[in-house]
């Protein structure tokens, strides 16, 4: 079933309000070698750096 357009209004809302993206340049091979590492891992890129980050901040969060 698809999500109804007043359900993505209020979750794009919801996300203005409580989320925010963390972001850094790196060169285009870099990103290259990494996504195709996470990849190895069976992850996305940005499942391995939010993982990084919340281990960062707290050590007991549990990752995906």
């Amino acid at each position: 079933m698809a999500i109804s357009e007043k359900k993505k209004i209020s979750n794009a809302r919801w996300d203005k309000e409580n989320m925010a993206t963390l972001g850094c340049r790196v060169k285009k091979e870099q990103a290259a070698a990494f996504k195709e590492y996470a990849k190895a891992h069976g992850k996305t890129a940005n499942t391995m750096l939010k993982d990084f980050v919340l281990l960062c901040i707290d050590p007991t969060t549990e990752r995906s």
